[in-house]
């Protein structure tokens, strides 16, 4: 294959046609704009799917993970174990609810945290919050439910892996979902989920998504114009009751619209992005790349592949790869605390370090075609080489 012509291959890019389209002129054609019906049948069907009771539709999955925490009403400085690396979305909820994080660090092996400190930790801690890496399912979660522990399982990067037959997320009190452009699936750009098992934490969380209202079970249109509540000794409509400093973390109507046909298209992306994954990785040089291990009845929903070269820096190889058209991303973070807001938790994380310096991931997204795959294999053959001759 001809290297030298390159050829521009993104690390993501989301999938939708007609379908998506129309769902989203269809709520166009009406004047309701806002949170409502398309969002709650977005919510029934993602519950249904994670095979849970609750589901809440939110804007962004950053949203999601601060919601789901704020949700466990924890006391200021409660502690919530995590971990020094990956994405700063997991670990900057505890910081804004004035939470103190005690932070674990990453497994090189499996590229999630470390199930060994997180054992360690688990006695000492009042909740927690983990992410399931690049789509690879960690089972923190077995730990944490068996210390009992609450906890948040950031499933943003993982929509569609399962454990055990089950959606990632299904065991957990309160799960967290991304639908940002380069996730597995998208609500028209954006847009997030956090799904819980108990009620009054579902209830707390959509008094918290929507401004802080008062809120009971029931549906979009369920607004009581009586003034037969009470605010301080006055007679007052319920929905204009608070009963939590809240935000607005609601998602329009058009974006849940969309949403709800992505998830039909789930499935194929999750099979599409294996298959994709798998061809990649076959590909490299025997010996030459760290392994991913997937943990036994583990299903991934591959967000990337990942790289990490064991006789160079990947940042090196990155930098090749683009000469050759294929965008590449470091392994996130990082060592979170080496960055300058959470320099102040600085810590020895030498594995978060090491995926730091040596660890970067391409794109498996699913409407990569054969051609562009193949593209993609030979590329890192030839920048290995280059950097190995």
């Amino acid at each position: 294959m001809d290297l030298s012509r390159p050829v521009n291959i993104d690390f993501a890019r989301p999938i939708f046609g007609d379908k998506e389209r129309k769902a989203v002129n269809e709520v166009m054609q009406g004047h309701w704009l806002a949170n409502g019906p398309k969002v709650e049948e977005f919510e029934a069907k993602f519950a249904q799917l994670i095979g849970v009771p609750y589901a809440l539709a939110v804007n962004s999955g950053s949203s999601a993970n601060l919601l789901a925490l704020a949700a466990l009403n924890l006391p200021k400085g409660s502690k919530v174990l995590t971990s020094g690396c990956g994405f700063p979305a997991t670990l900057s909820p505890i910081l804004h609810l004035g939470l103190e994080p005690v932070l674990v660090d990453y497994d090189r092996r499996t590229y999630n945290i470390d199930l060994r400190q997180v054992e360690e930790a688990a006695r000492s801690v009042q909740a927690a919050i983990f992410a399931h890496t690049m789509g690879n399912p960690s089972d923190a979660w077995r730990i944490l439910l068996g210390e009992a522990v609450p906890f948040v399982e950031d499933c943003c990067e993982a929509l569609g892996a399962k454990y055990d037959g089950y959606e990632v997320g299904h065991y957990a009190p309160l799960a967290t979902y991304s639908f940002y452009p380069s996730h597995q699936i998208t609500a028209l750009g954006g847009g997030g989920m956090v799904t819980f098992r108990d009620k009054d934490d579902y209830l707390r969380a959509k008094s918290l998504r929507d401004w802080g209202k008062t809120q009971i079970m029931g549906g979009y249109g369920r607004s009581n114009t009586k003034y037969d509540s009470k605010v301080d000794g006055i007679d007052y409509f319920e929905h204009y009751t608070y009963e939590t400093v809240g935000w607005n973390f609601k998602l329009p109507e058009a974006n849940a619209a969309f949403g709800s046909v992505q998830l039909e298209r789930l499935p194929e992306i999750v099979r599409q992005r294996k298959e994709n994954h798998d061809r990649i990785v076959k590909s490299l040089p025997e010996g030459e790349f760290y392994d991913v291990e997937i943990i036994p009845g583990a299903e991934p929903s591959w967000f990337g592949v990942l790289l990490t070269p064991k006789r160079y820096s990947g940042h090196l190889l990155g930098e090749t790869l683009e000469k050759f058209g294929v965008r590449h991303r470091p392994f996130f973070a990082g060592n979170i605390t080496r960055h300058k807001p959470f320099a102040h938790l600085r810590k020895e994380l030498p594995e978060a370090d090491f995926l730091m310096e040596n660890t970067i991931f391409v794109g498996c997204y699913a409407g990569m075609t054969e051609v562009e795959v193949s593209y993609v294999c030979e590329a890192i053959k030839e920048a290995h080489e280059i950097h190995c001759p």
